[in-house]
């Protein structure tokens, strides 16, 4: 099972490699955007062709992981602030609740990323 799950993951990376420059092209993305997603694609792609035990044990976070923890940090950051920012009376507790909410959104979206990757 995870040896399919491998091989298919690898697959789905290398055909949307393949096909990032025409759909970059067509969606009329930044160059500099579509460099970096087939750079994080591409080390994916290391990642899974490396041997599954080794890659586990003694591979250094990738970018996309340091990337991903240094979000999360910057998040926590700004949730404490804007509570600060209520506390202080300077934002109304609406305007709290809906960027706790969008913040909530982005934190769900940062930690369950890898589940599916």
């Amino acid at each position: 099972m995870e040896r399919e799950r491998r091989f298919a993951q690898r697959t789905a990376i290398e055909e949307a490699l393949e096909a990032l420059p025409g759909t970059a092209s067509a969606l009329d993305t930044d160059p500099a955007v579509a460099s970096r997603l087939e750079e994080e694609y591409r080390e994916h792609l290391e990642t899974l062709r490396a041997d599954p035990e080794t890659a586990r044990t003694d591979r250094i976070r990738s970018r996309e992981e340091q990337c991903t923890a240094l979000r999360l940090a910057l998040l926590a950051r700004k949730r404490a602030t804007v509570i600060r920012l209520r506390d202080e009376r300077r934002i109304d507790d609406v305007v709290l609740r809906r960027m706790q909410s969008a913040m909530d959104t982005e934190e769900v979206r940062l930690t369950h990323r890898e589940q599916f990757e």
